[in-house]
């Protein structure tokens, strides 16, 4: 009896999405197969970029993320997204049709809303042609009510919280729209990342925290898809330095016209390892690479869709404690309240929100190493009443549940 496929989407905006997609590949169940779809388009890629670093534009983007703009702009951005795209539909189609099997149900799962409308619209014309039934699931990559996520063209949209579920919900009655199950679970952590430490690896990331000890401290910067904030992380690398020379840096980082002169400037320092590839795929994997093969004790990063490793146990491999930069955009901000709601986001919990301008900053990070607060509290974290995250098999347990697989 034929497998059923998954086919897993995503746009090229950014790493997150490939991130999210990358974590639930790694969780997949054995009895189904796979493949991976990201359409040919550079636009996409150069939009996001665009309203990432230009001030101008990201601020009009914020606007239009609230209130009655972002009813207006969703409304028309959703029909533009509904336009039937023939390159995906042949793209699609050719892919699947290449791993020459007759699957019984084929799965999408979409970690970006773009991608989730196009393949919704075509839906009918794929199980036309591949004559079998199709469900589209969409994965929020944020913990965002954003109402362009609300995707009235998918079967199922799964969530990683209840507000989020109940704000879309209720927009998409106001809107009218047709009503879309959704589905509340927790949000998918990369299983390599879920992993326990070795005791002595667990030693070592408390031996990082003590202020007694002259050893190293390991900490990651993974620089986003759109290279947002080189240069605050360029002088927040040579402030921390000159506090300490315990600091070394692991900066993971997409090689490309617009971080060239960042890579140049970062390979002079001795107490920095870098990491680069132009491929996006392959800076994912090297980000969970530094995790595996160093214990880190810490990552200073964006708030993005890296703010739910906050979730994991400081004993696991991805758990770092974690500082953030100031965010950028609505969803970074709804993430940050995520974290705060579930009591993760203070000093004594895994992560941590920095201060304005980089010396500051410095300062900051400094003090909770130097102080002994990352050191003295790590029992406390560890023994904190924390859920054990499994979130690739909750994903998976929902849609064996809800397709009968």
């Amino acid at each position: 009896m034929s497998k059923p496929l998954v086919v897993f989407t995503y746009a090229p905006t950014g790493l997150g999405h490939i991130r999210v997609t990358d974590a639930l590949r790694d969780g997949i169940p054995s009895d189904y197969d796979s493949v991976v779809f990201s359409p040919n388009d550079p636009s996409i890629e150069y939009i996001h970029r665009l309203t990432s670093i230009n001030v101008v534009l990201r601020r009009i983007m914020e606007w239009i993320q609230r209130g009655a703009p972002q009813r207006i702009f969703t409304h028309f951005y959703r029909k533009s997204l509904k336009k039937i795209p023939k390159n995906i539909f042949l793209e699609l189609t050719s892919l699947i049709k290449s791993l020459n099997s007759s699957p019984s149900k084929i799965i999408i799962v979409s970690t970006h809303f773009g991608l989730a409308y196009q393949i919704g619209m075509l839906k009918p014309l794929l199980e036309k042609e591949f004559k079998t039934e199709i469900q589209l699931v969409v994965q929020v990559t944020d913990d965002s009510p954003q109402s362009i996520w609300y995707v009235d063209v998918a079967d199922l949209i799964i969530v990683s919280s209840q507000y989020v579920a109940d704000e879309l919900q209720k927009y998409g009655k106001l809107a009218k729209l047709k009503p879309v199950k959704f589905i509340v679970t927790y949000y998918p952590v990369s299983p390599l990342l879920s992993q326990r430490l070795e005791p002595n690896q667990i030693q070592s990331r408390i031996d990082q925290y003590n202020p007694q000890l002259n050893i190293p401290i390991n900490i990651v910067i993974p620089i986003s898809g759109a290279a947002v904030g080189m240069n605050y992380f360029i002088k927040l690398i040579d402030k921390l330095h000159k506090l300490s020379n315990r600091y070394h840096f692991h900066i993971v980082c997409r090689q490309a016209p617009f971080t060239d002169s960042f890579i140049v400037y970062i390979r002079t320092k001795k107490h920095v390892t870098l990491y680069t590839s132009e491929n996006y795929q392959s800076v994912v994997d090297l980000y969970e690479n530094v995790y595996q093969k160093n214990v880190i004790a810490a990552e200073i990063t964006k708030p993005s869709e890296q703010a739910f490793k906050a979730l994991l146990k400081n004993d696991s491999v991805g758990g770092s404690f974690i500082f953030f930069a100031q965010p950028v955009g609505r969803q970074e901000y709804d993430n940050l309240n995520y974290l705060f709601r579930n009591d993760l986001l203070s000093e004594f919990g895994r992560a941590v929100q920095l201060p304005f301008g980089t010396t500051n900053c410095a300062r900051f990070i400094n003090n909770l190493f130097t102080n002994g607060t990352l050191y003295n509290n790590f029992s406390i974290i560890q023994t904190k009443q924390l859920k054990e995250i499994h979130p690739v098999p909750a994903f998976w347990q929902v849609i064996k549940k809800e397709y009968d697989l």
